[in-house]
């Protein structure tokens, strides 16, 4: 059960995908949780299992291949990964709301953008006229910057830049006030000014709507600046989880130091970055102990003989290392 204080809890979720070659074992005991109006960043190499975590969090990770084997999503108490579909389409835009990756591929090309936000309006809200949509719509609209909202809700995908579309993603999914939003790479493909005004857009939102937030991205600048709390996954698991200072200040697993070691420091005279050695273990044949010995320079042969169990190596703050147990 969730306290009155969280909003989501996700515990040992577990999602296969099922190929030809194998079992694809996308994500692995994946545990943590979002209190209510905290934004909880999620970081970690491209392939590392985020995205496919938001989608079981939606119920949209595709089946087949993909399948939730074990493992619960407690959103307000309720356990979205038992949830019917016609529960989970009811939750979906409504309670937790999704920016997708590509706001390019996410739009449809064919309606105009005021007609696709006036659309998850009306699906959440049978009750309200059209003009009451409308004006919904055009608020909404209003909300996210997007200048004369009713000549922009007229006009076709195409006619917007990268920046702009992804501003109607976002009056999409805030709508219907979600009490939860996904925010999966919301600045992919944009430069870096309007990436910092989509951030700074999304964060005076969350404050609005009082929402609570999942960030995903691989770029620890952008979360350092946005979250409250972090989790680190590695090859389909959560390696470290703490707040933004006990991560940033004191990492504690070996590949969360390898990735703040990989970033330039303004402050400090680097001559060269780090580099953490190989690669992502291939998921289809997943090493026996630590996913991350392979690449790890302080690995020993306890590494080796199984997974280590997240410990909460001070308050607050859990790693997956077996220097800490």
């Amino acid at each position: 059960m969730t306290d009155d204080k969280t909003l989501l809890r996700v515990e040992n979720l577990n999602a296969w995908f099922y190929t030809e070659e194998g079992i694809v074992k996308a994500l692995e005991n994946v545990s943590f949780s979002v209190a209510r109006g905290e934004i909880l960043g999620l970081v970690g190499e491209t392939g590392c299992g985020k995205s496919v975590t938001s989608a079981c969090i939606m119920r949209l990770i595709p089946s087949p291949p993909g399948k939730i084997i074990g493992g619960k999503i407690l959103f307000e108490g309720e356990d979205l990964a038992q949830a019917t579909p016609e529960r989970m389409r009811q939750i979906r835009g409504k309670d937790i709301a999704m920016i997708f990756q590509d706001p390019m591929s996410s739009l449809n090309p064919v309606f105009t953008v005021g007609r696709q936000v006036e659309e998850a309006i009306r699906v959440h809200n049978p009750d309200m006229g059209a003009a009451q949509i409308h004006e919904r719509a055009a608020e909404m609209f209003k909300k996210v910057n997007i200048p004369d909202p009713e000549k922009s809700m007229k006009r076709y995908p195409h006619q917007f830049s990268g920046g702009m579309k992804q501003r109607v993603m976002i009056a999409m999914a805030l709508s219907c006030n979600p009490r939860m939003l996904i925010a999966d790479e919301p600045t992919t493909a944009l430069d870096v000014s309007i990436q910092a005004q989509i951030l700074s857009l999304i964060k005076d939102l969350q404050k609005d709507f009082g929402s609570s937030i999942m960030l995903i991205s691989h770029d620890l600048g952008v979360i350092a600046t946005m979250a409250q709390k972090v989790a680190v996954m590695y090859a389909g698991s959560i390696i470290e989880y703490g707040s933004v200072r006990q991560i940033f200040e004191h990492p504690l697993h070996p590949y969360t130091q390898g990735l703040l070691g990989a970033i330039p420091r303004l402050d400090q005279a680097q001559e060269y970055l780090e580099v953490i050695p190989g690669a992502l273990p291939n998921l289809l044949h997943l090493p026996e102990g630590c996913k991350f010995r392979a690449r790890c320079l302080r690995a020993t042969e306890r590494c080796a003989l199984a997974r280590p169990a997240a410990v909460e190596a001070e308050e607050g703050h859990k790693v997956a290392c077996y220097e800490y147990r």
